[in-house]
């Protein structure tokens, strides 16, 4: 042993706040570094953790020792460690559930507690032991505490075993599972990569211009935030590739997020073409072996551009040297459970930790971005023209205030198992946008229909005594798919047969109310018979492949007319789409949330650039109730910055972001009452903070508590306050107060949200 013992400060993936101390055995002392992942005795089991620090100072109380090292050389860098101490510091987490987040699945070996029979005789044994033997006979002797516990959930299942151990009937062992590791194999490496000579192309003054600014930071080195303001269809990818390609002259590697895994196949296309076989990938679709196998590479320096999702933020890249957020605006980048980390933001810590350069890219740029530009804090590069001077797309509106109705019913009702009306499209798809519709067809183009509802309806309701289904775990209603004859709950997923009887008054009168994608495609069916129509949404997606499946046959013109929600609105590239419709475009203007007018903006901006990206002119139709709303007036005139004018108004009255910062509390739990009054209670302890700390009476705004716009959520109640300020240190004090306040009570659970992004 050493002169002085030396001791690990290990990291365990869970609901601890602090990492746990373990004694360094002699044979690891000189093995083991922080990142390391270690394996731990925890409590009855062994765990996988990985060492923040080495400390020689011996703690009071009395360690244990640390089992194995479980890799070769550390995990996770000293830059991914500081990274992880920031995210559990800003967004009140514990480490341990930071750490969770960070790492993939199958980094984390876990033991399992194991009964194994070590005799049969069951002659002198009570009922439930032999229950109990039986069940292991019938498992070849062995089964998990774990399995058998579910199985007798109705019976104090550890006293049995204990009876059945004393009487050596059965032993109960720690057994910890051999890692299992698969062949690493780059996700990539199927991808339809492009020709080199295909895939480059001369830059306009403008990129050039922007790739001229990037690449001296990238020479010179240091921390420096670009948002790039590029118009859709402006070739901010290129710039974005050409940007790695200086970074990888360097010796250096990049990292480049991305909003939606639908948007994987035409990226991994170019950056296959210029980076070949170096090129990893970071998603959900991803099996956890094969996400398990990505990391490895990945952190062995084998990748030398890695392309994800929000979660790829964290993905442990040797010598990084650029990280680039795609679409940085888009709420995707927002963890909405868990650890709730917005991946943009992470971005740009991470980045100015290892002292290299981050763009943010975006046709739409969220207002935080844009105001840090012009206080100095970021730097806007902007790129105005699209290439090849291509013009941007004319968008018109329709006010459907005005459209004629024909013969149908004022009620908007629709049958629930059939469609019965005269004409029942007239009403989805106006005469100016069918009519549009039917010439582009003509013309041999290619359409795109934007509807951000899935599924056939909205929900059904009783024409005679007006029950609405509704799902019993969550305050919405249901919404019904056609196709599959089922309504469903899109919070839940919880899922009924649907019928026409209401279950309230037994009569055969529920009808469909509302359009989703799904009806829109069957209403293109009838209105252009001979059209190949295509639908992109969460039901069409669902298996492994999906996704690239649509997206290269939209490419290659196998459909005429693909229709989807919000994921057919991002990045996608495809030549021939000269005419995009967006369907009751004012949606998401009802929301009961402060950033609904920007959202609209974005959402109706980045649909409208999938139009015109080829040698024609787009066309974008608008159809919404609220043509005079200054969000769709700065949309038709293709003007961000009188958007962002209007809006920083409206927040700036109001005292939102991001002109002050908040933090949202949110209690749930399985009973409306306690949850309401906990809600209370927190809300009177933390006025009687303000009331007793001057820092917090001047610099902190409370509101609320109240019921959340959705109160029951998966069968818990929500109630939320909301804390706002223009100091965010003196806010996050104010929320870690708030944490330790929070009355104690069985089943209702606090959540901090940092910086929210949906108020839903």
């Amino acid at each position: 042993m050493t002169e002085v013992e030396k001791f690990a400060r290990v990291i365990v993936p869970g609901p601890f706040k602090e990492p746990l101390t373990y004694h360094l055995p002699d044979e690891l002392v000189d093995l083991i570094a922080p990142g390391s992942r270690v394996l731990i005795p925890l409590q009855r089991r062994t765990v996988t953790g990985v060492v923040l620090d080495i400390i020689k100072e011996n703690p009071a109380v009395k360690t244990k020792a640390i089992i194995d090292r479980l890799d070769d050389r550390p995990l996770l860098d000293r830059h991914l460690l500081k990274l992880l101490q920031w995210i559990a510091h800003y967004y009140l987490a514990p480490l341990g559930e930071v750490l969770a987040t960070l790492l993939p699945p199958n980094s984390r070996r876990q033991s399992r507690r194991m009964a194994v029979l070590r005799r049969d005789d069951i002659t002198t044994l009570d009922e439930p032991c032999k229950q109990v033997v039986a069940e292991l006979i019938r498992h070849k002797g062995k089964s998990s505490i774990k399995t058998l516990s579910q199985v007798f959930s109705g019976q104090s299942i550890e006293r049995t075993l204990a009876r059945l151990e004393s009487l050596s009937t059965i032993e109960i062992v720690d057994h910890l599972p051999k890692q299992r590791r698969k062949r690493d194999a780059i996700a990539s490496a199927n991808s339809e990569a492009p020709a080199e000579s295909e895939a480059r192309f001369a830059l306009t003054e403008e990129q050039q211009t922007t790739l001229d600014v990037i690449s001296k930071r990238i020479e010179t080195g240091g921390f420096e935030t670009f948002l790039l303001h590029g118009v859709t269809g402006s070739g901010k990818t290129e710039v974005y590739i050409r940007a790695m390609e200086r970074v990888k002259n360097f010796a250096r590697r990049s990292l480049i997020l991305i909003p939606e895994i639908s948007l994987t196949p035409q990226l991994l296309d170019r950056l296959n073409a210029r980076f070949p076989e170096r090129v990893g990938v970071l998603h959900s679709a991803l099996t956890s072996a094969e996400r398990w196998a990505q990391w490895r590479q990945i952190a062995r320096g084998e990748i030398d551009v890695v392309v994800g999702a929000r979660s790829a933020v964290f993905a442990p890249i040797p010598d990084l040297g650029l990280i680039i957020v795609d679409e940085e605006h888009d709420s995707s980048y927002k963890q909405e459970e868990g650890v709730r980390y917005n991946g943009r933001d992470v971005a740009v810590v991470r980045a100015k930790q290892l002292g290299c350069p981050v763009i943010l890219g975006s046709a739409t740029p969220a207002l935080e971005s844009y105001e840090n530009c012009r206080q100095g804090r970021y730097r806007l590069l902007e790129i105005t023209r699209r290439v090849e001077q291509r013009p941007l797309p004319s968008i018109e509106t329709v006010d459907l205030r005005f459209q004629p109705r024909g013969a149908e019913p004022a009620s908007n009702r629709e049958p629930a198992v059939a469609a019965k009306e005269p004409d029942p499209d007239r009403r989805l798809i106006s005469a100016v946008f069918a009519e549009a519709l039917k010439e582009n067809l003509l013309a041999g183009y290619r359409t795109l229909i934007f509807l951000n509802r899935r599924g056939f309806a909205n929900f059904l309701q009783c024409s005679l005594c007006g029950y609405v289904w509704r799902c019993p775990y969550c305050s919405v209603t249901l919404t019904l798919h056609l196709k599959q004859q089922r309504l469903a709950c899109h919070h839940c997923d919880y899922r009924r047969p649907t019928t026409d009887v209401c279950p309230h008054c037994d009569n055969p009168t529920l009808g469909a109310i509302g359009s989703g994608t799904e009806r829109i495609e069957q209403a293109l069916t009838r209105l252009v018979p001979h059209a190949r129509v295509a639908r992109m949404d969460r039901d069409t997606t669902g298996k492994r492949g999906s996704h690239e499946e649509i997206i290269r046959r939209w490419e290659k013109g196998e459909i005429d007319i693909l229709v989807g929600t919000q994921m057919v609105t991002k990045g996608h590239d495809v030549y021939g789409v000269t005419l995009v419709g967006a369907l009751l475009a004012d949606l998401s203007l009802n929301l009961p949330d402060f950033r609904a007018a920007e959202r609209t903006f974005q959402l109706l901006s980045q649909v409208a650039g999938r139009s015109g990206r080829g040698n024609n002119p787009g066309r974008v139709i608008i159809q919404t109730y609220a043509p005079d709303h200054y969000a769709i007036q700065h949309l038709v005139s293709h003007d961000y910055k009188s958007f962002f004018a209007a809006e920083c108004e409206f927040r700036r009255a109001l005292n939102y972001p991001p002109f002050s910062r908040l933090v949202n509390f949110r209690l749930d739990g399985p009973k409306q009452s306690e949850v309401e009054k906990r809600a209370h209670s927190l809300a009177r302890r933390l006025r009687e903070l303000q009331t007793d700390s001057a820092k917090f009476g001047q610099q902190i705004e409370l509101l609320g508590p109240a019921a959340a716009p959705i109160e029951k959520l998966r069968n818990r109640y929500r109630w939320q306050l909301l804390a706002r300020s223009k100091q965010s240190s003196t806010l996050l004090e104010f929320a870690r107060r708030a944490r330790e306040l929070m009355p104690s009570a069985h089943g209702v659970r606090l959540h901090v949200d940092v910086d929210p992004y949906s108020m839903l």
